[in-house]
């Protein structure tokens, strides 16, 4: 009895410890598995990771597009504000030049009206009483610039009289000290409060060419 008692107690045993030992295989098998858990949440985290880092990249290629699309549209704002000025510009230029030809026509067509209208030359005169030379420009112009000195620097020197266009003043005497001025006809020719002896009348440079002629803007 002892030796069966023995026995199966040591198949007990025996038995007793292959079930601890699959026990203990089992438990190791879980503590895999754990692992394997802590591993695929592992994973996880690691897909998660670039599906921020995805986000990220995504967000920064929208900042990249929307900081394109403003250069861009400034670069548009540019170019129609440089399109402007410079149509401006052109236009500005235009109605200048079209402001001067016109004020020279008109100054042309008073300085002979009052040449036509037997008015004397008056020294000193700038009224429809009587002009001298720089006074009848101040009225056929209708200028501030008074005297000759003055009339001299409203526009650039310019020294081939003979061919000043119609509407240009001209000059006879110095740069700085001009004696005299008319109002040029175009093709040499010119009308002036020129002296007492002569009065006011139409003039050709042929026989008295000026020094120089300004335009007046």
């Amino acid at each position: 009895m002892t030796f069966i008692n023995t026995t199966t107690t040591k198949v007990l045993l025996t038995t007793l410890g292959a079930a601890a030992l699959l026990f203990t295989g089992t438990t190791t098998a879980s503590a895999h598995m754990t692992t394997g858990n802590n591993t695929s949440t592992a994973q996880t985290t690691q897909v998660s990771t670039p599906a921020a880092s995805t986000n990220r990249t995504n967000t920064t290629g929208t900042t990249t597009a929307q900081n394109t699309s403003y250069q861009h549209t400034n670069t548009s704002s540019q170019a129609t504000a440089t399109n402007t000025a410079a149509s401006t510009g052109t236009n500005t230029t235009t109605s200048t030049t079209t402001t001067t030809a016109a004020n020279s026509s008109s100054a042309v067509a008073k300085a002979l009206a009052v040449a036509n209208s037997g008015v004397p030359y008056v020294y000193g005169g700038n009224s429809l009483s009587g002009f001298d030379c720089s006074g009848l420009v101040q009225y056929a112009f209708g200028l501030s610039a008074r005297t000759t000195y003055q009339q001299t620097n409203l526009g650039t020197h310019h020294y081939d009289v003979a061919n000043a266009p119609a509407g240009a003043i001209l000059f006879w005497g110095s740069d700085s000290a001009p004696y005299h001025d008319g109002i040029s006809l175009g093709n040499g020719q010119y009308v002036a409060a020129q002296n007492e002896s002569d009065g006011i009348g139409v003039f050709s440079q042929t026989y008295w060419p000026a020094s120089y002629y300004i335009v007046v803007n």
